[in-house]
């Protein structure tokens, strides 16, 4: 069993253990007296649906094409930040909070416990037992109190938003309606950055029903429990939101109504609810295990030592699970993973708490199928869907082109075109081909057909690529951000970034491989041939074509690197792959690893490269630098991104087994921290693996079907079943 425990309540929502279904998540202190439930709705967004394409951009690209071909860069810059924006996405939202006070209250034996395994969080203190979860069956959360003596409870709660409370009929509601408008939280300088003033955003509402062999009484502002040994309190919230390309009901009454009568509707048996609740979970999160360590300390131990530079295999067992957890506890019907994955308090979460799409929605994602989490990957699917619907607008006004296109950010509205800004983060119209790219990789495990948006994608790139110097390359072309030195100053497009040239032919090569056009399958074939190959630098693969590297010496993006990781279009061995590694270490050289998601991915690039001091850089960086007391990984200063959360499993699992043109290695980036340890399950190259290492060598290795595996950590003595070893 995979425990985290603590000693003490949390002080703040930073500290509080997270539960989800997919739909409705919520963060737990565990106070003694107060315990404070912290509410989101995965559809509470800001805003309605609407349309931010520039029909001018499409003019103004031969003329940015032209400067940036003259090596008039910044100019080029200047006109794509002026003439080819769009408008910020939306944010999303909190809900609100419940509070709930204990007559008898204790400390005595305190103990606050998030069991990763069947999704359940306990907490006991002075007599006083409570179990709370998220269930996905019932469609509702639990929060259950137990009391050894009997005790009077009362339940509140409040929303940031403009709205109210209502008790009707034996259900208590906490209500209200979304702003119209929540700007970055980047902008510093807005009078009015959240606005309520068109009353157009989606209504929200969260109900609550109480059963209890004391007695209840439900109360405008909350609900009264009074000499009671047991309350079960249920919680189901719902919004006005109906898709990206509707406007959602905005009536508060409507949906306070139809909230009511959802949670009237259910089946609320304690017993029958939690039992369901644990086969679901557990079924899934057991599917797949890594096993370094028992967790059989306090987590606030574990975390000292990790914050002091001594994280062990325990905190490996920790994370791993925890991010496993998070993914099946956040993504499972209803929308996918964003910035926070579906925890948030802030009306103006950093970002907006987007799917911010050059890195961290995919991020989000990477360890699904290889951790069999099959049922969290719908709406990621889905989503990819939608954007690739609605970026064939943006593709079609924006540039004049076919298929479709996304840029840098993405809300519940699915925009796809560029916000304001810079355009090292404002510009980027291949992330979506890089999406499309994430979601087929995972359908070939699920069987999801992904292959109409592969061909809508590739559409776009095959117009988009234009003729320089005798072969096709990506101009204007970004590499997300970051600039080039260019005459004294920086700008951030150039001519055929690593990045996008690699999602180009990535993108090329998995259309051709699933389409049935054979006419889109010729154009494919004569763009491959064609397309401008990578280039070296003096620090090694190049970051723009001609030689231009990043400004800034240790970037916390690896985005030229994407053809190592996540992909694999760069093989081991060719000189591309030597370029790639150079500049791999120069970057890791000249950086301070102390962000989740850029450790992350350091990881799984130490587990392609075979790189095990680079992975124990970036693991100890991320294990010191970049977690919370409740583990979730932040971004400094102090933000909580979930994506070093969920990319810490993908990370793990590349040091532990990689894969390079069907040929596995096994324990390339092995960590110090676990020179022992075993996995069930692995999917790795369309087999599962289940094997075992002991002082760094593998002991036992069984394959579910025929695999290739290079001799390297394998111990003489190795049980191997459907296991070839080459060379």
């Amino acid at each position: 069993m995979s425990k985290m425990y603590f000693t003490s309540p949390a002080r703040r929502w930073k500290e509080a253990l997270p539960v989800g279904n997919g739909k409705t998540a919520v963060m737990i202190r565990g106070g003694i007296k107060r315990e404070r439930l912290d509410f989101n709705d995965a559809t509470l967004w800001s805003g309605y649906p609407r349309i931010h394409d520039n029909e001018k951009a499409a003019q103004e690209l031969p003329k940015v094409r032209e400067l940036i071909k003259a090596g008039e860069y910044k100019r080029a810059e200047e006109i794509v930040q002026a003439k080819m924006d769009g408008d910020y996405s939306q944010a999303y939202m909190p809900l609100g909070s419940v509070f709930i006070k204990f007559s008898h209250g204790k400390n005595d034996g305190y103990e606050r416990a998030l069991n990763t395994d069947n999704g359940v969080v306990c907490i006991k203190s002075g007599g006083i037992t409570r179990t709370a979860f998220a269930s996905y069956p019932d469609g509702a959360a639990v929060y259950s109190i137990t009391s050894s003596n009997k005790t009077d409870i009362t339940l509140t709660a409040k929303t940031p938003h403009k709205g109210g409370r209502v008790s009707a009929d034996g259900v208590f509601l906490l209500c209200g309606r979304a702003p119209d408008v929540a700007l970055p939280n980047y902008l510093r300088k807005e009078m009015f950055p959240i606005r309520y003033n068109e009353g157009k955003a989606m209504a929200f509402a969260l109900a609550v029903v109480a059963q209890s062999d004391g007695k209840v009484c439900y109360k405008r502002n909350g609900i009264k429990v009074k000499n009671a040994s047991f309350v079960h309190f249920y919680f189901v919230t719902h919004t006005g939101f109906k898709d990206y390309k509707s406007m959602p009901e905005s009536d508060i009454y409507v949906v306070a109504n139809e909230c009511a009568a959802i949670v009237k509707n259910k089946e609320l048996d304690y017993n029958k609810i939690y039992s369901r609740h644990i086969y679901d979970f557990s079924t899934i999160m057991l599917r797949e295990q890594v096993q370094v360590a028992d967790i059989d300390e306090s987590a606030e131990k574990i975390y000292a030592r990790a914050k002091s530079n001594k994280a062990d295999a325990k905190a490996v067992q920790l994370l791993y699970d925890y991010g496993k957890y998070l993914m099946l506890s956040g993504s499972r019907s209803s929308q996918p993973l964003n910035l926070q994955g579906q925890w948030n308090d802030s009306r103006r979460p950093p970002w907006s708490s987007n799917l911010t799409v050059n890195i961290n929605f995919q991020m989000n994602y990477w360890a699904a199928a290889a951790c069999s989490l099959d049922e969290c990957l719908p709406p990621f699917y889905n989503a990819v869907k939608e954007i690739s619907e609605r970026g064939e607008l943006t593709a079609l006004t924006n540039f004049g082109m076919s298929g479709a296109c996304c840029n840098h950010n993405v809300d519940i509205w699915r925009t796809t075109s560029p916000v304001k800004g810079d355009p090292q983060y404002m510009y980027s119209p291949l992330c979506g081909a890089w999406m499309a790219c994430e979601a087929y990789r995972h359908g070939k495990k699920t069987g999801e057909n992904m292959t109409s948006v592969m061909e809508k994608f590739a559409l776009f790139i095959l117009d988009y690529l234009t003729e320089h110097n005798g072969a096709l390359t990506v101009i204007p072309s970004v590499s997300p951000e970051t600039c080039f030195e260019c005459g004294g100053t920086t700008s951030s497009v150039g001519i055929g970034s690593a990045f996008e040239l690699t999602l180009a032919r990535q993108t090329l090569l998995y259309c051709k491989e699933c389409t049935k056009d054979e006419e889109l399958k010729k154009r494919i074939t004569a763009a491959l041939a064609m397309l401008a190959p990578l280039e070296h630098s003096q620090i090694g693969l190049s970051e723009w074509s001609g030689g231009k590297d990043s400004a800034e010496k240790g970037h916390r993006h690896f985005s030229p690197l994407i053809g190592i990781y996540p992909f694999e279009c760069i093989a081991r061995g060719n000189r591309e792959f030597k370029w790639a590694h150079e500049l791999f270490s120069y970057r890791l050289k000249n950086s301070s690893p102390g962000i989740g998601w850029s450790a992350a991915w350091a990881m799984c690039l130490a587990g392609r490269f075979g790189d095990k001091q680079a992975a124990e850089r970036a693991f100890r960086g991320f294990t010191s630098r970049s977690v919370l007391p409740n583990f979730f990984a932040f971004h400094p200063p102090v933000y909580f991104q979930i994506d070093g959360n969920l990319g810490f499993p993908a990370a793990v699992n590349e040091m532990l087994v990689t894969c390079d043109r069907g040929v596995l290695t096994m324990l390339p980036a092995l960590l110090d921290a676990i020179p022992c340890g075993k996995v069930r399950s692995l999917y790795v190259c369309g087999a599962l693996l289940d094997f075992e290492w002991k002082d760094g060598k593998i002991i036992r290795l069984k394959a579910s079907k025929p695999v290739r595996v290079r001799a390297d950590n394998i111990s003489p003595c190795a049980v191997l079943q459907n296991v070839q070893i080459t060379d």
